[in-house]
């Protein structure tokens, strides 16, 4: 497999609307995504994050802009005039041929020999964890050897780049944590190009080089996992990944990679953040804060959850906002009860700046 450059340049899609009126799935998109990557399109529904793959694979053509695979301008091709392959949300399997069949499919059409497909197979098969169910047919598998068999026959035309639609969807929670693993072992030893569309933000991060997070068909952020949970771009981008909190503060002092706020009447300095003036919001993670009985911003426990590793508090600010709180190893650390008095405390290197 020969792993290639997926380029998307100002990419629109506009579908009619009754009433004469128009949307705008997709909204000028500008991306790069480099050999053997595997980047993941994260939104809510409706973000344009499912047109955008389906445009990529041919299934729907651009209204406007650019899609180019490696060197070639791909956006008026159809899909079978492109080396893609799709792994989609059903599995889609044709339940009268055997696993075998079902995987060799796609061959039949690419004027492969008999002998070069049959090796093709097998070796695929292998790399999946199909061994041995060669003659079984589809009905006889279970979700999650269904959903191999479905990735097994998009890797087996030995495309430039795969592309997912949700594949992981219709599994139980533990399967899909399999599969993704599976998914992004098969996908490493490969070195493919790949593009995976999905709302989970816990199977965003765990399989991508990058993550595009989209709202109303724009671009919000592309980032590694890490600096889009760490340092997200916009508030937008901050509720969607994971859990957060938002505290109102006031940019008192910059110097260097330094800053100093202000919240509640105590002084933070936090670093390598956007250069802000003036009224913020200082962006934290329920692991990032803590509660002592010492010092801090004063705070009143409204609610506690025991998670087992970990202990959830929400509390109550002084402006009568609440915050969310996860105290790790909670067996180690003083417990706080409902209707108790506390102080707040932030992990100053775990915190963000975005503007209020």
């Amino acid at each position: 497999m020969c792993a290639q450059r997926v380029e998307l340049r100002q990419l629109v899609k506009i579908f009619p609307a009754p009433g004469g009126s128009e949307v705008r799935a997709v909204d000028g998109i500008d991306l790069v995504i480099e050999p053997g990557q595997m980047v993941t399109f994260l939104g809510p529904s409706g973000c344009g994050k499912t047109t955008t793959l389906r445009m990529v694979a041919g299934f729907e053509m651009p209204t406007a802009g650019e899609i180019r695979i490696g060197n070639e301008d791909v956006s008026t091709k159809a899909p079978n005039e492109r080396d893609t392959a799709m792994v989609f949300q059903s599995y889609a399997l044709f339940p009268h041929m055997t696993v075998e069949e079902n995987i060799g499919y796609g061959l039949r059409f690419r004027k492969v020999s008999r002998k070069e497909s049959q090796e093709r197979v097998e070796r695929i098969m292998s790399l999946v964890g199909l061994e041995g169910m060669q003659r079984r047919a589809p009905g006889q598998l279970s979700g999650g050897q269904q959903q191999r068999v479905a990735l097994a026959r998009a890797l087996v035309v030995e495309p430039q780049v795969l592309l997912f639609d949700e594949p992981l969807s219709n599994l139980d929670a533990k399967l899909r944590e399999q599969m993704r693993e599976e998914i992004r072992r098969v996908q490493q030893r490969l070195k493919i190009t790949a593009i995976y569309v999905t709302h989970d933000q816990s199977e965003a991060m765990a399989l991508s080089d990058k993550i595009v997070v989209m709202h109303q068909g724009k671009i919000e952020q592309v980032g590694s996992p890490q600096e889009i949970y760490q340092r997200p771009a916009s508030k937008f981008v901050a509720d969607f990944i994971g859990k957060v909190n938002f505290v109102p503060c006031q940019v008192v002092k910059r110097q260097d990679q330094e800053t100093v706020v202000e919240a509640f009447g105590q002084s933070f300095t936090i670093y390598n953040v956007p250069r802000l003036d003036g009224e913020a919001v200082l962006v934290v993670r329920p692991e990032a804060m803590s509660l002592s009985s010492g010092e801090g911003i004063p705070v009143r426990v409204e609610s506690t959850v025991y998670l087992g590793s970990a202990m959830e508090y929400r509390v109550v600010l002084p402006n009568g906002e609440r915050v969310t709180i996860n105290e790790s190893n909670p067996n180690l650390s003083k417990l706080f009860s409902p209707d108790t008095e506390a102080f707040l405390q932030l992990d100053p290197h775990a915190s963000h700046l975005l503007p209020a």
